[in-house]
């Protein structure tokens, strides 16, 4: 009989401290509530923050420089291999799937040569004469070798030195439409703009780029542009 009341009385002077234990041991911030207060209102480490502006992944998934910095860059190294005509260099560039789309001017259309990017590192042996599309004025057809027509269009200027460069920016700087924006769905662009030595001679490159199956933005077209009648 001492035993049972014993154990009442244990269980009695147990279940206080019990409580006291989960309210000001385990849980500290419920008997401090200035303390609860601070945690909530901490803010976010570096860490987590979300990132305003989106951000270029490499290979390993390492974040890098933004988006239009990084394509800027790429773009000004491809400007580089087509002043030298090194096409083997150029193929590295290309997207694996959709290929390298030409333009002669900024009306982009289905019609418009696509090369893979095998087909474009053998530009300097490839001696047949394609059509590039219809010469603004004339309407006769454009009918060079891929070394010709690179030389004719699409470096047809000092691009490398260029008085303005864009990017994301497809408004028409002549009478012909300017319709990349509604051809290429997720894309980017770069835009090298030459004004020229008199108003009717001005020239744009536009070097643009879509993601390909791993996420890194690869070349789908170049688009030229110019003084059109």
């Amino acid at each position: 009989m001492n035993r049972f009341k014993w154990g009442i009385v244990s269980v009695v002077l147990l279940v206080p401290l019990m409580a006291l234990s989960y309210t000001g041991i385990l849980n500290p911030a419920a008997s401090n509530p200035e303390r609860a207060s601070a945690a909530e209102m901490r803010p976010l480490s570096e860490h987590h923050k979300q990132e305003s502006i989106p951000v270029f992944f490499n290979k390993k998934g390492e974040e890098e420089k933004d988006v239009e910095t990084k394509l800027k860059e790429q773009a000004n190294q491809i400007l580089e291999v087509l002043e030298d005509q090194n096409f083997e260099e150029l193929a590295t560039y290309v997207h694996e799937e959709k290929g390298l789309l030409y333009s002669p001017y900024v009306n982009v259309n289905e019609n418009d040569l696509v090369f893979e990017p095998s087909k474009v590192a053998a530009f300097k042996q490839d001696t047949e004469e394609y059509v590039w599309g219809m010469e603004d004025g004339s309407g006769f057809p454009i009918e060079l070798t891929p070394v010709e027509y690179h030389e004719e269009y699409v470096y047809q200027a000092d691009f490398l030195n260029p008085d303005e460069v864009t990017f994301d920016k497809t408004d028409s700087r002549g009478n012909m439409i300017n319709n990349i924006k509604e051809f290429f769905q997720k894309f980017h662009s770069v835009e090298f703009y030459k004004e020229g030595q008199e108003e009717l001679d001005w020239s744009s490159l536009y070097v643009v780029f879509e993601p390909n199956a791993q996420g890194e933005w690869k070349l789908v077209a170049l688009v030229n542009d110019e003084w059109t009648i």
